[in-house]
């Protein structure tokens, strides 16, 4: 017997362990580098390192999963989540801080793959009558993860980071408890009898091409900038706020309107929905990039920004449920691993080197003296040759210095954040596209898999 409401809540708790890992490195990811003076693009490469693993995961159990199990792969992300917090907090005590960080990151972003490639289709097949509304309640774990997470963090004020990595494990223990022992449903893509061939052969489709490419654009701006955003706050806000609260603030703002996304879609259809979510979040982008260091300003444009991310990565799984039911796990969890790929080798260590060139050429025309003293030896990035900035060259100038340097910081903070905003311009134009596409078809209509109605999403055949 399968219990529905068990392995939705326990998949929920999952996700919420993936964005425990997330905003738990974001917050300490700026301590990582004083700590081991890495470099904004080495912390980029770490920050990464939590993203486009995700990917090589999330489409290989999806290959293998019908075969393998749900159970079975649930089992592997838990240890991977174990295995994950254990290498992190040795990192200092053996071998090289940024490969040790690195691995232990990496290891995460696998885990993290598995469990999505697990709790996307379970959704889908749980609830095939509400997917795109399902799969954002689903989806609300992550912000969730990320406000409850975030305000530990903060709460714990100075304590060692690796002591909040360790907060990873609560919920990893949670939905350990509550599916490790759970029998699972067949994905509907099974339940309805089409081939595995046939699976493989939705995955040429030009709109489902189309929709993956766009995901690139959509992690960088969600994912990519989240990644970096406690950081880039950091060098903007003067007046002791935490710079987490802003990552928490709009975290809290996805986590309510996932839960509304039904009644929206309703009446504007996913793709009218995720039209108005680039639009605003291309205005909370520019808007935050020109907030100044008020506190006020930046909260009011981080709420812009958040309202528009909210809706971006589950209602774009939703609409790849709706529309290509036929290709199972695989596609709705390419896709997924699309965005994570991206947000991870292009969003995060791009926005990093970003900064790290502004930085340099900014401060050489600030002061070129204040430069040559605070800059170590040229490196080569994403963006060509740098001198990267010396964490603790920087705490031994005077005061007045010390102040030239801190604006050239908060400068390639926003800077960095006006780069974004150009994607959601984009995705806005793209959405309006395929809007006008679908209704020269008669209009959005979700495609009914044949055998959905027999399934009724619940009793469908139980795994072995």
């Amino acid at each position: 017997m399968i219990n529905r409401k068990r392995l939705f809540v326990g998949s929920f708790v999952a996700l919420v362990v993936t964005s425990f890992g997330f905003i738990i490195r974001a917050f300490v990811l700026a301590e990582w580098g004083r700590e081991f003076t890495l470099s904004q693009e080495d912390l980029g490469w770490i920050a990464g390192a939590g993203l486009f693993p995700f990917a090589i995961t999330i489409v290989l159990f999806s290959l293998v999963i019908d075969k393998i199990g749900y159970d079975t792969s649930i089992r592997i992300a838990f240890v991977g989540h174990v295995l994950s917090a254990i290498v992190t907090v040795m990192a200092g005590v053996v071998g090289d801080p940024f490969w040790v960080l690195f691995a232990g990151t990496f290891i995460l972003a696998l885990a993290n793959g598995i469990v999505e490639a697990v709790i996307n289709p379970v959704t889908a097949t749980l609830y095939p009558k509400s997917k795109t509304h399902h799969l954002n309640i689903l989806h609300a774990g992550w912000p969730g993860g990320l406000v409850l997470a975030g305000m530990f963090v903060i709460a714990m004020g100075d304590a060692g980071w690796r002591w909040k990595i360790g907060l990873v494990l609560l919920p990893t223990l949670v939905y350990g408890a509550m599916l490790l022992t759970q029998k699972w449903p067949i994905n509907e893509r099974v339940a309805a009898g089409v081939p595995y061939r046939d699976m493989l052969r939705e995955i040429k489709r030009p709109l489902f091409l189309i929709l993956l490419l766009i995901m690139i654009p959509l992690a960088v701006t969600e994912l990519g900038t989240d990644s970096w955003i406690t950081a880039l706050i950091e060098n903007v806000l003067t007046e002791g706020v935490h710079p987490g609260w802003v990552l928490v603030y709009t975290s809290a703002i996805m986590f309510v309107l996932r839960f509304f996304a039904g009644p929206i879609v309703h009446r504007i259809n996913p793709l009218g929905l995720l039209a108005c979510s680039a639009f605003i979040a291309c205005i909370g982008l520019i808007w935050l990039s020109n907030a100044g260091a008020a506190v006020a300003a930046v909260f009011i444009a981080a709420t812009c920004y958040g309202i528009g991310k909210s809706f971006f990565w589950p209602t774009t799984l939703g609409v790849v449920a709706e529309q290509f039911p036929r290709g199972g796990a695989l596609l709705l969890n390419t896709m997924g691993g699309m965005g994570m790929l991206a947000a991870g080798l292009l969003g995060a260590p791009i926005l990093g080197s970003i900064q790290d060139k502004v930085i340099d050429q900014e401060l050489q025309q600030a002061s070129p003296a204040i430069h040559e003293q605070v800059t170590a030896e040229e490196r080569f990035g994403l963006l060509g040759a740098y001198n990267p900035l010396d964490d603790s060259a920087v705490e031994a100038l005077p005061p007045g210095d010390e102040q030239v340097v801190a604006g050239v910081l908060s400068d390639s903070s926003q800077i960095a954040l006006r780069y974004v905003a150009i994607l959601p311009a984009f995705m806005f134009l793209f959405y309006l596209s395929l809007i006008f596409y679908f209704r020269s078809k008669g209009g959005y209509k979700p495609v009914d898999l044949m055998g959905e109605q027999a399934t009724g999403g619940v009793e469908a055949p139980v795994q072995a």
